[in-house]
């Protein structure tokens, strides 16, 4: 896999897929997603292109493991609306859709188990190919963190090297942009002493613990709601390189069914032009397949993708389409796993641990290509 060279260009019929006018010429750049699935008998992509759409059907079963059930995050629910409006079907491709866990994921899709999934950040690819995994991010879509990490409004700590003087309370670890954060403040993590808590961040007000790194698009809410005030550490202030809502696929499939991959970059992303366009649909679909037992609200949801939306467009350089990819960006986000011990140095090739080629390949500029008749 390349970051920076296409394998061949993938095209539909040139006259018909390549289209600027058909991708929206909407006056924010956002190609236009309004419409609703391809009807007929034949799928879009059989009517346009039989050859195509052919080899899509012969990739099989695409099978998606979601990064957190199916929360209403970026790299989950655009998959959700793809799958929800039909983009996938347009396009011939038999994508099925299991929830699942961010680092869980990564032996599934190295098996060949799931052939495409939603993990946390490009540092979770990146220590995952250090460990064996044949796997490459095809989509990236916040350029940011998404955690940050939170102390009471009225607390002792009023910068980051007073963290040693407190617990912190940790959901299976620190994530690598909190990390990040504290190491470039010159703290060393060993000296925080860490305890495992549970997904309620109230505890942070409420037991010993004085510091607690949360997810944005998250705990921030379910603090607000409550009357909690609390100040919060931004690894974006401190400039740490991150990224999260990443979507990764086995490297042997992407290779062996290379139209079906771009394709389903291509109805992915236009999943998460549906979740811009109609913020309520996508989520009352994602809602639809979670896990009741996840206490997930329409009220949590909608915050989570608001957020995640927000960021990742934020993020996004005005000249790159929504997704993409830049090797000075992933490189100095690897560089902080070495100086942080999480992986040796030189044992990732950055540029083999992503494919932007799929991405390249459905946009014209910043609009995203969709098949028209």
């Amino acid at each position: 896999m390349t970051a920076t060279t296409p394998r061949r260009l993938l095209t539909l019929t040139i006259a018909a897929l390549l289209t600027a006018a058909s991708c929206g010429g909407d006056d924010d750049g956002a190609s236009s997603t309004a419409g609703a699935p391809a009807g007929g008998d034949a799928p879009l992509l059989e009517r346009i292109d039989a050859d195509r759409c052919e080899a899509n059907r012969a990739a099989g079963t695409i099978t998606f493991a979601t990064g957190f059930d199916f929360g209403a995050a970026a790299s989950i629910l655009d998959v959700v609306a793809a799958e929800a409006q039909g983009y996938y079907d347009d396009l011939c491709l038999d994508v099925e859709l299991q929830p699942g866990f961010s680092v869980q994921n990564l032996a599934s899709l190295s098996a060949g188990q799931v052939q495409v999934a939603g993990v946390g950040s490009f540092s979770e690819v990146a220590k995952g190919r250090t460990e064996g995994a044949e796997i490459s991010a095809v989509i990236v879509y916040g350029k940011t963190a998404v955690e940050q990490l939170l102390v009471e409004a009225d607390s002792d700590i009023t910068e980051l090297a007073d963290l040693t003087t407190a617990p912190m309370g940790v959901k299976g670890g620190m994530p690598y942009s909190i990390r990040a954060m504290i190491a470039e403040a010159g703290v060393d993590e060993d000296d925080i002493v860490q305890i495992e808590v549970d997904f309620n961040p109230v505890l942070l007000f409420e037991t010993e613990i004085e510091s607690l790194p949360v997810y944005k698009s998250n705990e921030p809410r379910q603090l607000d709601d409550q009357g909690y005030e609390y100040r919060i550490f931004d690894p974006a202030d401190h400039d740490v390189p991150a990224s999260f809502g990443v979507i990764a696929a086995n490297d042997a499939f992407a290779a062996d069914h290379p139209t079906a991959m771009e394709d389903f970059v291509r109805a992915t992303l236009r999943g998460f032009q549906f979740g811009i366009d109609d913020p309520e649909a996508a989520v009352a679909a994602s809602l639809e397949r979670s896990d009741p037992d996840l206490f997930f609200s329409a009220e949590s949801e909608q915050f989570r993708w608001e957020t995640e939306r927000d960021l990742v467009l934020e993020s996004t350089p005005a000249n790159e389409p929504i997704g993409a990819m830049d090797l000075g960006r992933l490189t100095a986000e690897v560089e902080n796993l070495e100086r942080l011990g999480v992986i040796e140095p030189g044992t990732v090739d950055v540029a083999e641990a992503f494919d932007n080629s799929f991405i390249e390949a459905v946009h014209d500029g910043t609009d995203l290509i969709w098949p028209s008749e």
